[in-house]
């Protein structure tokens, strides 16, 4: 089957037929413009000319900021806050500890 379709043709014969199917399939595409799929093509474009979301990358840089950098960074500074607090308290316990033995050490004397 395949040598009766292709036997007789030559280089150049199976290049002028494929310089024909490429012409004919520009063509198509040239009237596919003027069918109703070169009017969704043209919607699709309008759509895509129109879809400018900006205001999406801003407002989620606005929250990222917000929310990694204003908002963990209080956290972080009431954590770090309540660990001083704590050590303080454990400090002032172990003085005060101190201080009321020695201290009743000397009311005994």
């Amino acid at each position: 089957d395949f040598q009766a379709q292709y036997a007789n043709l030559t280089l150049i014969g199976l290049l002028e037929d494929y310089k024909g199917k490429i012409i004919g399939t520009k063509d198509s595409l040239a009237n596919l413009a003027s069918t109703s799929v070169g009017d969704t093509m043209l919607e699709v474009e309008d759509f895509l000319c129109n879809m400018n979301v900006s205001f999406v990358e801003r407002r989620y840089d606005e929250v990222k900021n917000d929310i990694c950098g204003t908002l963990f960074g209080g956290v972080a500074q009431i954590n770090w806050a309540l660990w001083l607090l704590g050590i303080s308290l454990e400090v002032v316990a172990v003085l005060a500890h101190v201080l009321t033995v020695r201290l009743r050490g000397l009311s005994e004397k």
